[in-house]
């Protein structure tokens, strides 16, 4: 079973190649939609647990491609928009974790993401510019912000792939895509103080949160500059 999924794995490639020398272009861009879940991958404090959490709006990105070789299989990528993580965090104890002391950390930003592509490979970093973060409870009778200029810049690892599954001279290209993400930097270690879980106060550095996160979605480019096409 391993070995035909790895076939299949290769074929799949083979064929993206093939496919993107049909035409040349110039320029390329259009809007990806990714829904994304998160956890918090850093330093746990003791009396507490983490979880994965689903951050509801998904991304929203404006997407530009720009070719560096002929037939576009080397390329930088500009992502310019709307990213958020969340992520969950509970008591320790499972016989004394309810809906009221399950939050959910919700942190939103404007991301500028640069990439590099080799064929459907990117990796790339993000920067996110904070935009504000929310702290709520499951059953919903406890929320509070997180404000701007406690949360910093945030700047974080993407690695992923982006395979056109649909892709026309004219019409443009529509992509099947997948980031994950790792945090170089952290969420402000006192949102455990504000939602009274783990130790108080205050709440040391190497506890703040760290988020690993993946994304998976859709992007829809239209070309430019196209110069030449074929039939298949």
């Amino acid at each position: 079973m391993t070995a035909r999924i790895v076939s299949l794995w290769m074929l799949f490639l083979a064929s993206t190649l093939s496919g993107s020398a049909q035409f040349i272009y110039r320029f390329a861009a259009g809007v990806g939609l990714h829904p994304k879940f998160g956890i918090n991958a850093g330093e746990i404090p003791a009396g507490t647990k983490t979880g994965v959490a689903f951050t509801g709006v998904p991304d929203i990105w404006a997407q530009g491609i720009l070719p560096l070789d002929r037939y576009g299989e080397i390329a930088v990528g500009l992502d310019i928009g709307y990213a958020s993580h969340a992520f969950i965090t509970k008591p320790g104890d499972a016989d004394t974790t309810t809906d009221n002391n399950t939050f959910t950390q919700h942190y939103r930003y404007l991301g500028i993401a640069p990439t590099f592509y080799l064929n459907v490979l990117g990796l790339g970093l993000n920067i996110g510019i904070p935009l504000g973060g929310t702290l709520r409870n499951r059953s919903g009778t406890v929320e509070k912000d997180v404000a701007t200029s406690d949360m910093g810049v945030l700047l974080e690892l993407r690695l992923g792939i982006s395979a056109p599954l649909v892709k026309d001279p004219k019409a443009g290209r529509l992509n099947f895509q997948l980031f994950a993400t790792y945090g170089l930097s952290k969420f402000p270690a006192k949102s455990y103080e504000l939602i009274g879980l783990g130790p108080q106060p205050p709440v040391e550095e190497r506890y703040a949160p760290r988020i690993a996160a993946l994304a998976v979605g859709l992007s829809y480019h239209f070309f430019f500059g196209v110069e030449r096409a074929t039939v298949e």
